[in-house]
């Protein structure tokens, strides 16, 4: 063997005064020298310092539950000590059994688990004290009471110890008889934060933004999540508390590099946290602005006096201006604009350049993205070719697979053709010939975003067209699931045990699930799997305020959700108090002769009632709030009194729901 022991002449539990040899028994081959220390309620004694004595006597002057330790030290060590060894013991002996047996529910558990003990006594009644051993210290964690029934949460991992002692009623003594039963409290699995992602695509100011976290850990522990929102300064923000939601969101209001910390601890633990994790995010003003099509509807040459529009088809940024600018023979400057098209009037011939301009509301400079398109006007007269719209047979996005249709409505010329071509990501796909047909079809076969550019000419032009137009189609593999309506019972607020019933109103219903998470006062209660049902119900049980999330997506979906919607309902103990009024059964009010006064109200929970009289002008409380629905008073005066109730439901924190007020005269003699 290769450890350091010991052991004691008198085996425990023994009395107080009695002696007790502690032997040291040195199996490492070592020469060692020795400290003896006996500890009790965490203070330690030291009974001999380092010495080479192997051996030294203890006598326990009162009884108590002790720890005897001996630090082993090598002769030429730096270190304070080398080796450790310790052991419990007991002072304190009972002369007559009165614990049988003390029960475990369980002598293995894990960190934050319930420990039920139970003590199988010979008689009863008794007293009972329980002690639990935590590392080398004894904690009460009950005084003497005649309760045989204890329950504790363990808090600390490895081995642990609890001690019963029992007495007499009448009893002077300490105690009269004890029993100690071991236990062992495991670690659960570290907990470790696995990813910690953004769940918005666009990380924009002043919308939403929502953040996951994924854990490992055992599945039947309970794991809190803590975010902290660090900004570029270092300054912190807590955006949630310890609590069991693992999604977070916030709008933030200022755009800049953001950093999210992460907590996350087991529900029991005694630490601040078990694992934490960083993420780093930009949150930017806007999405860069990008111009996809510059074009106007007719193509050139054109002639004086046709009112050219200038379309502009431009994403990203958030309140866009647009600025037109024409240079040529006669230029012309619109000025930022809120507006994306632009209807110039041509007056003089000649050869133009036309500029598209385009910038956000609250960026400084002169613009963001810039566009140019040649243009000619001649002096020919003829009636233009116009191509008035578009009409497509399907809503934009388009599912991949489906036919899309399209019919171009054009006016001007004399005998119009009408030719078109499809883009996909900017490459041709098909080209179909000018012909009399105004209409066309295809088929996307992959997702994507297509152009549809219908051209139309004069079957005399010779130009390659004279106007034309384009259509931006998204094809996707599905259609993302879109929320329109959330139907909900329209009311002030709901009452305690109301059924409260969600629908959603989803386009493409049938190929949409949908989860839905339930949150009261703030605090998720319930979140369920991702369903195809499109009605939720709940019925509360409390008041406060209830909130659901309905997220949607498609059964094709990659993405943690398409669209989301909350409702956010009011949920109260009982109706208010109203109706109020007070009666007497008295015809005639007279002096020194009682009169009862009794209150009514209808709504409420658990009402009470609060009682005031006006006498001489002066108001004055005669009976606090109390369940008491009437009051008797005696009137001695002659004159004009006035009773006031005021009531409300005994769990409402206002002064009062409802008021009634009973006048009456009194005079004076006998009836």
């Amino acid at each position: 063997m290769n450890e350091l022991t010991i052991n004691c002449s008198l085996e425990s539990p023994q009395e107080k005064k009695s002696k007790v040899i502690i032997n040291v028994n040195n199996n490492l081959n070592q020469e060692l020298v020795y400290k003896y220390m006996v500890g009790c309620n965490g203070v330690w004694d030291v009974l001999k310092d380092f010495t080479e004595d192997e051996r030294t006597e203890w006598i326990p002057g009162k009884d108590g539950k002790y720890i005897l330790m001996v630090q082993g030290k090598k002769v030429d060590g730096d270190k304070s000590f080398d080796y450790v060894s310790k052991m419990d013991y007991i002072i304190g002996k009972s002369e007559e059994k009165l614990i049988n047996r003390v029960y475990l529910d369980k002598d293995k558990l894990k960190l934050g688990d319930k420990l039920s003990v139970t003590v199988d006594a010979a008689k009863f009644p008794l007293l009972f004290r329980y002690w639990i051993r935590i590392k080398d210290e004894w904690e009460m964690v009950k005084d003497y009471s005649a309760e045989n029934v204890l329950s504790w949460a363990v808090k600390n991992e490895g081995k642990g110890e609890i001690l019963v002692e029992c007495k007499d009623l009448n009893s002077k003594n300490d105690f009269d008889d004890f029993q100690s039963v071991e236990f062992h409290v495991y670690s659960s699995k570290n907990i470790v934060i696995t990813d910690f992602r953004c769940l918005t695509l666009d990380l924009l100011e002043d919308s939403e933004l929502i953040f996951q976290v994924d854990s490992e850990h055992d599945s039947d522990r309970t794991v809190l999540y803590k975010f902290f929102k660090i900004n570029s300064r270092g300054e912190m923000k807590c955006i949630q508390n310890y609590s069991t939601k693992r999604t977070v969101s916030y709008v933030e209001t200022q755009s800049g590099e953001y950093r999210l910390l992460c907590f996350a601890k087991d529900m029991y633990s005694m630490n601040e946290f078990d694992d934490r994790a960083v993420l780093n995010f930009k949150v930017k003003k806007y999405n860069k602005i990008y111009i996809k099509n510059f074009t106007t509807d007719m193509n050139y040459p054109q002639l004086c006096g046709v009112d050219i529009t200038l379309k502009a088809d431009v994403i990203g940024g958030r309140e866009l201006l647009y600025r037109y600018v024409i240079e040529g023979t006669l230029s012309e400057d619109s000025g930022y604009t809120t507006c994306d098209n632009y209807v110039w009037k041509s007056k003089q011939p000649g050869r133009y350049r036309l500029i598209l301009m385009v910038k956000d509301r609250s960026f400084q400079g002169n613009y963001e993205a810039i566009e140019y398109l040649n243009y000619v006007i001649d002096e020919r007269s003829r009636e233009p070719v116009k191509i008035e719209g578009i009409i497509l047979n399907r809503d934009n996005p388009v599912l991949r697979g489906k036919t899309v249709k399209a019919k171009v409505n054009a006016s001007g010329g004399s005998d119009l053709k009408y030719g078109f071509i499809i883009r996909r990501e900017k490459a041709r796909l098909k080209v179909m010939d000018y012909s009399s047909d105004n209409f066309m079809e295809f088929i996307p076969e992959k997702s994507g975003r297509y152009e549809l550019e219908a051209r139309v000419k004069d079957s005399y032009s010779d130009r390659e067209y004279d106007c034309h137009l384009i259509r931006n189609i998204e094809v996707l593999d599905y259609i993302p699931a879109v929320i329109d309506y959330i139907l909900y019972p329209v009311k002030d607020f709901f009452l305690v045990g109301d059924r409260i019933t969600v629908n959603s109103i989803i386009q493409n219903t049938e190929n949409v699930v949908v989860k839905y998470v339930l949150n009261i006062n703030g605090h998720e209660v319930e979140e369920t799997d991702y369903i195809s049902q499109k009605m939720y119900v709940f019925i509360p049980k409390y008041s406060g305020t209830y909130e659901v999330e309905i997220f949607a997506r498609n059964v094709k979906s990659k993405r943690e959700f398409d669209c989301k919607k909350e409702v956010s309902v009011k949920v109260k103990e009982a109706l208010p108090v109203t109706d109020t009024r007070v009666t007497c059964s008295n015809l005639e009010f007279r002096c020194n002769m009682p009169v009862t006064f009794t209150a009514h109200s209808e709504g409420g929970k658990d009402v009470v009632y609060e009682f005031y009289i006006m006498e001489r002008g002066d108001w004055n409380l005669v009976q606090g709030y109390s369940k008491k629905n009437y009051y008797t008073y005696i009137p001695f005066n002659e004159g004009e009194y006035k009773v006031l109730v005021l009531c409300k439901s005994q769990l409402n924190k206002s002064p009062y729901e409802d008021y009634s007020i009973f006048s009456f005269s009194t005079v004076s003699g006998e009836p």
